[in-house]
Order: structure tokens, then sequence, then C-alpha cells
């Protein structure tokens, strides 16, 4: 069945079209401590809602709570390393 000469494939399932490949979820992004809160929002949000089981959503908070906190140590590492290169530089500028 085409449609007006833009059909891109897919196939006709009692009288529905459906794309050739399906479409997918928008990609979850947990890089920051920012979108892990956010993520955390939508878990409490939709237990809430009653759209999850309140224990799915327990087993997601944790597991989001572990992200958040392998973020934060490896954001203090960073800044360790930082803060211990410009130390090292500074001592090699007063030649001690």
């Amino acid at each position: 069945m085409v449609r007006n000469g833009d059909d891109k494939g897919g196939q006709v399932v009692e009288g529905e079209h459906l794309p050739a490949t399906p479409a997918r979820e928008p990609r979850l992004r947990l890089g920051s401590i920012r979108e892990v809160r956010r993520e955390l929002v939508k878990v409490y949000s939709m237990a809430k809602q009653g759209r999850i089981a309140t224990q799915d959503a327990s087993r997601l908070v944790f597991m989001l709570q572990a992200l958040a906190g392998m973020i934060k140590d490896d954001e203090l590492e960073q800044r360790i390393t930082a803060l211990e290169k410009a130390q090292d530089e500074r001592f090699k500028e007063k030649d001690y």
C-alpha cells in the first residue's frame, strides 16, 4: 500500500501502516548529577501516578543513587588531581 508516493517501507497490519523500523526511545543521558536528578524526579512521578510499581521505582532509585555517587566520586577525583597538579607547579616555580 503506497500513500501518495511517500511510502518508505514498512508494512500494513490490520489496515494500519507500521513504519519499517520501530521508533526509538530518546537516549537516556545520565552523565551528570543534574541528569540523574531529572531521572529521579521522573521515576518518583511515575510511581506517584501508579504508572510503575513502587517496588520497581525503589530499584530504579537505588541504581540512580549509585550512579550519582560514582559521578560525585569522579568529579572529586578530577578536582583533587587538578589541585595536586597546581600545587606541584607552584613548588617547581619556588625551586625548593
